[in-house]
């Protein structure tokens, strides 16, 4: 499972009204991992609010959260299969 993946699942789930928070998505490489973000003013409320009625089936808050969780089960296989092949 990959950041890009997790990315595009979030990015489906975020509000859409005029596409710009779902634009803002980024995947940033770090040495150990990598970072998901929407970079707009307001992704932090949008993702934290539950305060709103989402204008699409399947979208709303917890856009990012959502997907990380899925995500988890992969992402510790994911992990203990890179560790196998390094103490293999």
């Amino acid at each position: 499972m990959t950041a890009e993946t997790v990315k595009g699942e979030a990015v489906n789930r975020a509000p859409l009204e005029e596409g710009t928070l779902r634009n803002s998505a980024t995947v940033t490489v770090l040495e150990r991992g990598a970072e998901i973000s929407f970079n707009t003013p307001y992704a932090l409320v949008m993702h934290e609010s539950q305060n709103y009625t989402p204008s699409h089936a399947g979208t709303g808050p917890n856009y990012l959260r959502g997907p990380l969780l899925e995500a988890e089960d992969q992402y510790h296989q994911d992990i203990a299969a890179a560790l196998k092949a390094i103490w293999d």
